[in-house]
């Protein structure tokens, strides 16, 4: 589904534009107002006019300051919410889909898009319609009260400014585009940089990088440099016109080629400035905007994605999860096939230690069962029911998964271990010590408020590890899915983690995959995957 931010932002839009109107209104009439004082100069005062004169003087700063609260408003609160949005998709996107996308792209076109839908909604459509609209047809109706017959002459003016501005708006978006790919490039480059930190330096990688972002900066600064330039010629050829129809309507006027006060010839003069100002502006936000839609269309892409609907369909699951059957499963991904008829029956109360060569495909096992992937052919079936017919986000109630990579996110020590949890602090601190982070949580600064880095980027794989284990202590799910994950620590630290888990294990459905075959003496049956069948036997 796409974004449709005129209706969710309806009344801050509306607010906004109504007021801009009001000033665009009031600006023309104020310069109206202003001839008939300059017309009444020495006559008979007309106290009515002075007030009507000093009330538009008095309201168009109020209004234009008023205006500030709905206008700052919508700005941070339409990138927000497109951002929001995002990760409202990600809770809800197909498995296979998110996999495709990659963290960083969607991150820049996030980012980008957010940005994108904000400017097109507020900064051009809001200003056409509060502001460049408004303003030209007021101008031009006071200017139609003056004198008629200047009305063909100004859209005569339109014309020429038309035609020049087409001219350059296709210049103009060429050069953007391809500064927008040069800095798109460029921003890939430098993000690169940043997260290869130690792959580039010890390939020696960085020198190259480093000259290459240096070229594009080069070129991108000399394409921004030749925009700039066509956006001052296309300024000054406008300042030059306007200055030419101010000296015709002069020169028009003390010829009596048209009959207007002093008044009416000063309103003139300040009306042409007023009617044509907004073409200028026009054509500037016009390339922004030309751009904007390709990022936001970008965005809308990815909100566009599939949906994985079981995470809201579906029967409830309010009854324990005492088998899991794998019944004539075949899953294939991206035309390749990993699992082939498999078969398998898993009770509560045991645990399977499930071994295989690489690619035998134990991982896209486990994300079948955890309803991550979806079947080709066969089925996932709990307590004997189809998975498919599970409303997945009541399926994940009872399923506790840990896997290889220690998913630890930036927060606190704390949130990384019991998430949103009411647990007491004595609590965790005693799991920390049964995982052997002991010594880990007295030495960090901060105890459960410490703050843990990105993907935990300043602790080793083994701490990471564990505090993912220590997870295991706060679940109550009968079905444990642990997917290499010890891989990082050592045998004597692994050995006294799993002493100090059999506790938690015993009465669940525990899968576990692992390469080291030590580990096996933990499990109650072995479950040996190899490439397109499973065969199962006691250990």
């Amino acid at each position: 589904m796409a974004i449709d931010l005129w209706r969710h932002f309806k009344k801050g839009l509306t607010v906004y534009i109504g007021i801009g109107i009001a000033v665009s209104f009031l600006s023309a009439a104020n310069v109206f107002y202003f001839q008939k004082l300059l017309d009444s100069f020495g006559k008979t005062f007309d106290w009515s006019v002075i007030f009507i004169y000093g009330l538009t003087l008095v309201l168009v700063p109020l209004l234009s300051y008023l205006e500030q609260k709905p206008k700052t408003k919508l700005h941070n609160s339409m990138y927000f919410y497109l951002k929001e949005q995002a990760l409202v998709k990600i809770s809800k996107i197909a498995y296979s889909e998110y996999l495709q996308i990659g963290s960083g792209a969607l991150l820049q076109k996030t980012e980008a898009g957010a940005a994108a839908g904000r400017n097109i909604h507020l900064n051009f459509y809001g200003r056409l319609f509060k502001e460049l609209l408004p303003e030209t047809l007021f101008n031009l109706a006071f200017i139609a009260m003056i004198d008629k017959r200047l009305i063909p002459a100004i859209l005569v003016g339109y014309l020429v400014v038309f035609i020049v501005t087409n001219l350059l708006l296709k210049v103009l978006r060429s050069l953007k585009e391809r500064a927008l790919v040069s800095e798109e490039a460029m921003n890939s480059t430098f993000i690169r940089g940043l997260t290869e930190m130690v792959t580039f330096r010890i390939n020696k990688r960085f020198e190259k990088e480093i000259a290459q972002y240096k070229n594009m900066s080069a070129d991108t600064t000399e394409r921004l440099t030749k925009m700039t330039m066509i956006h001052e010629f296309f300024f000054g050829f406008f300042a030059v016109l306007v200055a030419l129809i101010k000296v015709a309507i002069v020169v028009l006027a003390f010829t009596n080629q048209i009959t207007v006060s002093l008044g009416g010839l000063a309103a003139l003069i300040i009306y042409v400035d007023r009617i044509y100002t907004p073409v200028a502006i026009f054509n500037v936000i016009f390339v922004q905007y030309s751009l904007d839609k390709v990022a936001f269309a970008r965005l809308n892409e990815f909100f566009y994605l599939p949906e994985d609907k079981a995470l809201t369909q579906g029967d409830a699951l309010s009854e324990t999860i005492n088998y899991i059957t794998v019944k004539d499963l075949s899953v294939t991904l991206q035309e390749k096939k990993i699992l082939t008829d498999s078969t398998l029956e898993l009770k509560r109360g045991a645990i399977y230690g499930l071994v295989g060569e690489s690619g035998a495909g134990k991982s896209t096992l486990i994300k079948t069962i955890l309803g991550l992937y979806q079947p080709t052919t066969g089925a996932v079936l709990i307590n004997h029911k189809n998975l498919a017919a599970y409303n997945l986000n009541d399926y994940y109630q009872h399923v506790f998964y840990l896997s290889q990579d220690a998913p630890i996110f930036q927060g606190t020590l704390k949130e990384n271990i019991i998430f949103d949890k009411e647990i007491a602090d004595e609590e965790i601190i005693a799991v920390l010590e049964k995982c052997q982070l002991g010594a880990f949580y007295q030495a960090l600064k901060g105890g459960l408020s410490a703050e843990i880095g990105e993907k935990g980027a300043n602790l080793s794989g083994g701490e990471k590890q564990r505090i993912a284990f220590a997870r295991l202590f706060f679940t109550n799910a009968e079905v444990i899915v642990l997917d290499e994950a010890t891989s990082a620590l050592d045998e004597t630290t692994e050995e006294k983690l799993f002493a100090a888990i059999k506790d938690q294990l015993k009465n669940k459905l525990v899968i576990m995959i692992t390469h080291r075959p030590k580990n096996l003496i933990y499990a109650d049956e072995i479950i040996e995957l190899k490439k397109t069948q499973v065969e199962a036997a006691s250990s």
